[in-house]
């Protein structure tokens, strides 16, 4: 089973990605739960929050969008 290490929330623009920070399993706890948790937006466009989880080896294993309040939900559990 791969152990999802890590979580980045960004805001996307056009094709270019603004990192508002990340949340780790070190300092997080649970990071496959908050992903989980987290809800996913239905929105049109490619613009606006989204967050990747990341494995251990620095791999992506998946993406979402996000509302502003989720990303900050995540971000908050950050030191």
């Amino acid at each position: 089973m791969i152990q999802q290490s890590r979580i980045r929330v960004f805001y996307q623009i056009a094709n270019e990605q603004i990192v508002l920070g990340e949340a780790l399993s070190k300092k997080c706890g649970d990071i496959a739960a908050m992903w989980l948790k987290a809800p996913m937006e239905e929105i049109l466009s490619d613009d606006g929050f989204r967050i990747s989880l990341y494995d251990d080896g620095g791999r992506r294993i998946a993406d979402k969008h996000v509302s502003m309040g989720t990303a900050d939900s995540i971000l908050s559990t950050v030191e």
